[in-house]
């Protein structure tokens, strides 16, 4: 084919970002057969689930403006709890814990805040949990709920990513525009109004002036891409979304020790236990985050909550994330016993039928925030920029992002390549 201004791979949020700013000088290339990459749906027996759980909030009013004008959009308070020794609590625990009933934790996680403060700094993730929200809110909930989502070496963690991720002792004040911040009690959040959440990014991938789905790329070279089926696209420069140790291993020159820098970046695989029921759900909760050992999920999704359309279906599900910290079972007994810890919570009663169960795989599910990862990503960053690559999305950046910011870095890349260009 003749050559173009951009190629850009994955129809995910950022790579979509991209292409809408660099319109007619884009390219895009999805290995899958629809865009959305991480943010698709699916559907089981008449129930739909979201590849994780998934809402609209956004600090960038631009982003905003181009979801909310490309489908309709259903706003709602996010009803979020977590799920404490048996108990409820409304999100976030360090914000709720004197809700619960034993008057010796609530004392506990009081004292302890006497303690914490948010002006002592912290070398890693784990020493975060104990200076900033004191022992007892540590030990009764923040502790055994990241371990169980990220393993038991907190230490590990860098909290570079902590302002953005969990919500503090009190609700703080709005950030300034384009700022994340750990999601609020009650945050006014959006939906589709009519499908799951993967129509945000169907309706935008609509927009591409070019888009080529079960495209797989199979080298990045000097000015061209080439695809498995053996198609050379000339180009001026590339976009990626791919992993980054991906994208690395496609370059037939990059070096050994940039190769080496980024096999060594962490992430954490999921296990998505989807349950379809046989009747809508007896709850209005949207989200749940466990922090119990006999529960093998640490994040509970109900999207049929988000919308009304989602609400009158006939069939409702539950999606539960299994992180691979949790060690390996397979898939049958993992369902087994998800839909008995649902039952022994009481999201799912003692009546209500599963008439289906899946179990899907997904190898990247959270890029782990290591000590030495801004350091990796920086230096493939600037390499690949001498080469004319630009690395975006969840994993081409390896940032635990959400898909508004990710579509945001999109916009902004393509709008820079653009005017280079």
């Amino acid at each position: 084919m003749k050559p173009v201004h951009t190629v850009v791979i994955g129809a995910g949020p950022a790579g979509i970002g991209a292409a809408l700013a660099l319109g007619r000088d884009a390219l895009v290339l999805e290995r899958a057969s629809g865009p959305g990459g991480l943010c698709a749906s699916v559907s089981l027996d008449g129930a739909v689930f979201d590849l994780g759980g998934h809402s609209f909030h956004t600090p960038h009013a631009h982003v905003r403006e181009l979801v909310h004008g490309a489908l309709p959009m259903e706003e709602c308070r996010r009803d979020a709890w977590c799920h404490v020794a048996g108990e409820w609590v409304p999100y976030p625990f360090q914000q709720h814990f004197g809700e619960l009933s034993d008057a010796s934790v609530v004392d506990e996680c009081r004292d302890g805040m006497r303690v914490a403060s948010e002006a002592l700094a912290a070398a890693d993730f784990d020493e975060f949990i104990e200076r900033r929200y004191g022992p007892g809110i540590a030990r009764h909930f923040l502790r055994p709920y990241n371990r169980k989502l990220w393993g038991p070496d907190l230490a590990r963690l860098d909290t570079s990513w902590t302002r953005a991720r969990v919500a503090p002792l009190r609700e703080p004040a709005a950030g300034q525009e384009g700022e994340r911040l750990a999601l609020r009690d009650g945050e006014i959040v959006a939906y589709p109004a009519r499908g799951a959440y993967g129509e945000i990014f169907r309706a935008l991938a609509e927009r591409l002036s070019s888009v080529r789905y079960g495209e797989s790329v199979a080298a990045v070279e000097d000015g061209a891409v080439r695809t498995r089926a053996g198609e050379r696209i000339a180009c001026r420069q590339v976009v990626s979304t791919l992993p980054l140790p991906a994208l690395v291993a496609l370059i037939p020159d990059a070096p050994a020790a940039l190769r080496d820098s980024v096999s060594r970046l962490a992430a954490l695989p999921l296990a998505l236990v989807m349950l379809a029921l046989e009747k809508p759900l007896e709850t209005r909760r949207q989200r749940v985050y466990d922090a119990s050992r006999d529960f093998p999920g640490h994040k509970i999704v109900l999207n049929h909550n988000s919308s009304r359309w989602l609400r009158e279906k006939t069939r409702h599900g539950i999606l539960v994330e299994v992180s691979g910290a949790q060690g390996d079972m397979d898939d049958a007994m993992l369902a087994v016993r998800v839909v008995a810890g649902l039952r022994e919570m009481g999201l799912l009663s003692a009546t209500a039928g599963v008439t289906a169960s899946h179990v899907l795989r997904v190898a990247l599910g959270y890029p782990a925030p290591t000590h030495g990862r801004a350091q990796a990503v920086g230096e493939a960053k600037a390499w690949l920029a001498s080469k004319g690559i630009t690395t975006l999305g969840r994993f081409g950046e390896w940032d635990y992002i959400n898909s508004d910011e990710a579509l945001h870095r999109g916009l902004q890349a393509g709008a820079r390549l653009a005017g280079a260009g």
